[in-house]
């Protein structure tokens, strides 16, 4: 596993241009519960021309994907995946990145967005979901690390 850099991973897809938002425990630590975490979950808009952004960046940072056997990310044939709205867990130069466009209790893009958090991560421009998304998404999964997270993070 490759040590997590997430200035570097945000600035990557900043300058690539792609919009997203970030949820997981980077939205948990910018939310004021500060905790370690191993990658970076994001949502991204689905916007066709934006898919390909991400999946040009996912290819300029070296990604693999450990969920495949650890190839490398082919903007060729995984560009497809991600456009049919599917998930992508890969391993950046700079630690782990989870696209994720369908999983449970995850709201969509546009219900993110709807009351997404502007906001600046180690210096880099991003959109964060909100609080009460990220309580409701910490409710639906349930796993202990979550409801660690819903007792520490601030009331919504």
């Amino acid at each position: 596993m490759r040590e997590f850099d997430l200035r570097s991973l945000l600035d990557a897809l900043h300058e690539a241009g792609v919009d997203f938002i970030v949820i997981g425990g980077v939205a948990v630590g910018a939310h004021g519960f500060i905790r370690g975490t191993e990658d970076l979950d994001i949502v991204p808009d689905p916007d066709a021309d934006n898919l390909e952004r991400l999946s040009g960046a996912l290819d300029r940072l070296g990604s693999t994907l450990p969920t495949v056997g650890e190839r490398p990310f082919s903007p060729e044939s995984d560009l497809g995946v991600i456009r049919r709205g599917g998930n992508v867990t890969a391993i950046t130069r700079f630690g782990g990145l989870d696209v994720i466009q369908r999983a449970q209790g995850v709201p969509s893009y546009s219900q993110l967005a709807e009351d997404a958090v502007e906001s600046e991560l180690l210096g880099i421009p991003v959109q964060v979901c909100s609080l009460a998304r990220l309580r409701q998404m910490k409710e639906a999964q349930s796993r202990t690390r979550d409801q660690l997270d819903l007792e520490n993070l601030p009331e919504g």
